[in-house]
């Protein structure tokens, strides 16, 4: 249960850091701009992914990180691994 809780605190948490990070990041240059919004994004991807490896449901997923079910779903098909930090999706690049 503990994990459950953890996972879903995780994809709030990380939710909520890149919505609070976006407008500080925008003061800065356009690369860290950038840098700075997909290291966020890929810290959200990954919790996404272990929150559904540990058994939550995408729709629960998607309503803790507010985010789009398809987003999320799509995400997920990727196969995004937790240890991955690219942010392109591209499968052919991504271990399984």
């Amino acid at each position: 249960m503990n994990d459950v809780c953890g996972a879903r605190t995780a994809v709030r948490l990380a939710a909520l850091r890149l919505a609070e990070d976006a407008p500080r990041l925008a003061a800065g240059s356009a690369g860290a701009y950038r840098a700075g919004l997909a290291t966020r994004t890929a810290d959200l991807r990954r919790a996404v992914l272990a929150a559904w490896l540990g058994g939550i449901p995408e729709p629960v997923i998607a309503a803790d990180g507010r985010l789009p079910r398809a987003l999320v779903h799509g995400w997920i098909a990727d196969g995004f691994s937790p240890q991955d930090t690219s942010t392109t999706g591209d499968r052919a690049t991504q271990r399984h």
